[in-house]
């Protein structure tokens, strides 16, 4: 009789246990991957940058990617521009379009990341939170496409790859 109430105990136990598992799973799994869930720079772990570097060569174009960590000054800054944009400036989409020229990477505590990429005329962000749950929108943000603009200059054969696909079009 003692042992099979030691049993039911047990289990009630582990179920207890599991089911505040889940909860947490499931509560951290979405807290990051909402659109208009603001980030916390002290919830950055590792933030780094990666941008396309076209070249004329011997048989035609080469393209190299440069990568770089994200000083704290501009992690913050980015972080900044994600959080200020309102929810007008944001489109949810299902897919970039484009070749993507520089993207960030910002890695956040419990496997959370957002990705910004940017294909020279849209910046697209990208929520990813735990299990690979996904969220993406494009984003109209003046300051942080200015920057990012910035960063690609002299990228695109010695010259402005955003005006070069201007002149294109």
């Amino acid at each position: 009789m003692n042992n099979t109430r030691n049993i039911k105990r047990f289990w009630l136990v582990m179920g207890t246990v599991v089911a505040a598992l889940a909860l947490y799973f499931f509560f951290m799994n979405n807290r990051f991957v909402d659109i208009e869930t603001p980030l916390s720079s002290a919830e950055i772990v590792h933030a780094d940058t990666s941008k396309a570097i076209y070249t004329k060569g011997g048989s035609g174009v080469q393209i190299r990617f440069d990568e770089a960590v994200l000083n704290e000054a501009e992690t913050s800054r980015v972080v900044d521009w994600l959080n200020e944009a309102p929810a007008s400036a944001k489109t949810a989409v299902d897919r970039i379009e484009g070749s993507i020229h520089m993207g960030i990477a910002l890695r956040l505590k419990h496997n959370n990341q957002v990705m910004i990429q940017y294909n020279g005329k849209q910046i697209y962000v990208t929520k990813i939170g735990r299990f690979s749950k996904i969220s993406r929108y494009a984003l109209h943000h003046q300051a942080l496409e200015s920057y990012l603009d910035q960063k690609l200059e002299g990228t695109y054969y010695g010259g402005d790859l955003a005006k070069e696909e201007q002149e294109e079009t």
